[in-house]
């Protein structure tokens, strides 16, 4: 008699215990709502999202519902140790950077977006006309330096038709200077643009060669001023194409542009 009352209540205590947990479905949702929510991505091509291109540059406009919010391209960079010391190395893709925000719709965004880059522009266009070009000045004034390779200092290759290969001759000389100089633009006349250059002395005539990859060159060798040097200039790859902001170039699908940087070899002579 005993033995069956104690079955009884262990089988009372073990059946109600299902009711303390109750199963997931009958559970209160306040612990699913404070689950963080996921980032939103921008550029993703959703349909509250616009791509157009303002004064040659891309633009992004977002409609948030009581916002619109426009971004820009830009590149994220890290600072980091080089042969040549420290320097600022951009990240290889950009990302979506904030610019504004509106109280309007995106139509309106983009019209008052475009309004203010033409302005920009014009101001931009009237300054340059008041201000004689330094640069230009200063190159003219020297008739005895020789400056190779002369081109604009950048350039759009995605269009340009292949040219037959030619072989390049090597430079001769002593390191005098290098860094950054201003050039005429060939391509623009009236117009200079600024390029990175090695100054060789040879037999009495000064020769810049210009070129961005000349910056890699001179840290592989390890040069320095009063260095004899050989310098050869070895073929081209492409980069990603940047303006003078350091922001990407795309073109009209929103595809990054492409350069040509020519590389070059320096090798000290004994």
């Amino acid at each position: 008699m005993t033995s069956i009352m104690f079955g009884r209540i262990f089988e009372g205590i073990f059946a109600s215990s299902p009711s303390a947990n109750p199963p997931a479905s009958q559970r209160p949702a306040s612990a699913a709502s404070n689950a963080p929510s996921a980032p939103i991505v921008v550029g993703t091509g959703t349909s509250n999202e616009r791509q157009v291109t303002i004064a040659g540059e891309p633009a992004l406009f977002r409609d948030e519902g009581d916002v619109v919010v426009q971004f820009k391209p830009a590149f994220d960079y890290d600072l980091r140790e080089t042969t040549v010391g420290m320097k600022l190395i951009p990240a290889l893709t950009p990302h979506w950077a904030l610019v504004r925000e509106f109280s309007c719709s995106v139509t309106e965004a983009i019209a008052t977006a475009i309004k203010d880059a033409v302005g920009s522009i014009d101001r931009e266009h009237h300054d340059s006309q008041e201000r004689p070009s330094k640069g230009s000045q200063r190159f003219s004034a020297k008739a005895e330096v020789v400056v190779d390779n002369l081109v604009p200092h950048v350039e759009d290759v995605s269009s340009k038709a292949v040219q037959p290969r030619r072989v390049e001759r090597s430079r001769f000389g002593v390191i005098k200077e290098w860094g950054e100089k201003t050039f005429p633009d060939g391509k623009r006349p009236g117009k200079t643009y600024e390029s990175f250059c090695l100054t060789l002395t040879h037999r009495g005539e000064v020769h810049v060669l210009q070129g961005e990859g000349l910056r890699d060159a001179i840290a592989d060798a390890r040069c320095t001023t009063g260095d004899s040097v050989e310098v050869k200039r070895l073929g081209k790859i492409k980069v990603p194409a940047v303006d003078k902001h350091g922001r990407p170039k795309l073109d009209a699908q929103g595809a990054q542009v492409l350069w040509d940087k020519w590389q070059w070899s320096i090798r000290k002579k004994s």
